[in-house]
């Protein structure tokens, strides 16, 4: 089957280039070529062949052009880009015939369909170039404001805001939310203001721009945005930055008026950080105090450096026996009674030893021949019974 498509679309083409030659008798039959080429388009596309199928697209968008069918050249010249952005996944081709494509609608009067062609290639381009994606955003945002279609992209901008925010594109985004300020002004939605206003002043303290928060407070409290719930809220943030109170910052987030924010802004707030606050020093601690540079560091201690390892246990000798430990208990008693008995005996081998002595010393002295000499000589009978 595709190979019959194919071979339809190759007779489409022929066709098609067929009317847009000249002759001698004939004009170039744009109309006729461009029809030719949308069927040819179609037969390509039903067989999946898209890069034949985008070619045919933009030959029938030229033709239709010059034949001043612009809007469908417009449309042949959209078909086209969507092929290239979903098929192909061509993101720079698709973006190129999207402005083309703006172009053509633009030139038919029809500037609602020519932004969003605009919006289409930014988001078609968003994914592989950010900058080429946000500038086909801020192209849109203009294209409205200049046709006086702002309300009618309100959208439009919330999108191209939120794609700043994402990769921090801050100044970008507060220039077009000051830019849909003044639609909402213009169309006195005062509910949109109010969210406008606190939502530029969030970004600013984001971008760590506290003085122009407060001017910017200033300024938009000359209006009807100081009745609002939106502008205590704006005053609890900047109170919160100036006394560096982050509980009162989280507190102040986490109000519903906030929730009802676009998400992007939303999220933005409740990244918040209070400078000098508990979670900032949290995220950047303080250095480790120098050490004084004249004091010598003392030497680790031996017994950190080299730990002597922990003592074997020993075998302890098993415990004594019953019998062991009675004769134990026996042996204090029997010493005692030894003592008692040498005590006792003492006296008897004193008294032994001193009678020995004087019987000694007696035998001694009657024996001794000076003892003789000492004699008296009585002359009665009792010197014979002496002697005797």
């Amino acid at each position: 089957m595709e190979g019959s498509k194919i071979r339809e679309a190759v007779e489409f083409l022929t066709a098609g280039d067929k009317a847009t030659q000249k002759g001698w008798f004939k004009k170039p039959e744009w109309d006729v070529a461009g029809q030719n080429y949308e069927k040819a388009a179609s037969c390509f596309k039903a067989a999946r062949s898209y890069d034949q199928a985008i070619q045919a697209y933009q030959k029938a968008s030229d033709a239709l052009f010059k034949s001043d069918s612009i809007y469908m050249a417009a449309k042949t010249m959209e078909s086209a880009a969507n092929l290239a952005a979903q098929q192909l996944k061509q993101p720079e081709r698709a973006a190129e015939m999207y402005k083309k494509a703006s172009d053509l609608y633009q030139a038919h009067m029809a500037p609602d369909r020519a932004g969003e062609m605009l919006e289409k290639g930014a988001r078609a381009l968003e994914p592989a170039n950010v900058d080429g994606a946000i500038e086909l955003y801020v192209a849109a945002c203009a294209l409205f404001e200049s046709e006086d279609r702002g309300k009618f992209a309100v959208d439009t901008f919330k999108r191209t805001v939120a794609l700043m925010i994402r990769h921090k594109r801050y100044e970008s985004a507060i220039d077009i939310l000051h830019r849909l300020f003044t639609i909402y002004q213009n169309a006195s939605n005062q509910q949109g203001l109010n969210k406008t206003c606190l939502s530029i002043i969030i970004i600013l303290l984001a971008a760590e721009d506290e003085v122009e928060a407060k001017k910017q407070f200033q300024l938009f409290c000359l209006h009807a945005f100081v009745q609002s719930e939106e502008s205590a809220i704006a005053s609890s943030l900047l109170d919160a930055f100036e006394q560096g109170d982050q509980e009162l910052l989280e507190q102040t987030v986490r109000r519903q008026a906030v929730t009802f924010l676009d998400n992007g802004i939303a999220k933005l707030a409740r990244g918040l950080q209070v400078p000098g606050g508990i979670s900032a020093k949290k995220q950047h601690p303080l250095p480790p105090p120098p050490q004084s540079q004249h004091l010598p560091q003392p030497p680790p201690l031996q017994s950190q450096q080299h730990l002597p390892p922990p003592p074997q246990p020993q075998h302890l000798p098993p415990p004594p026996s019953s019998e062991t430990f009675d004769n134990s208990l026996n042996m204090p008693n029997q010493a005692n009674q030894e003592n008692q008995t040498n005590k006792t005996n003492q006296p008897n081998l004193t008294n032994q030893t001193n009678q020995t002595n004087l019987t000694n010393q007696a035998q001694q002295e009657s024996i001794n021949p000076s003892n003789y000499n000492n004699i008296p000589n009585d002359d009665g009978d009792d010197d014979d019974d002496g002697l005797c």
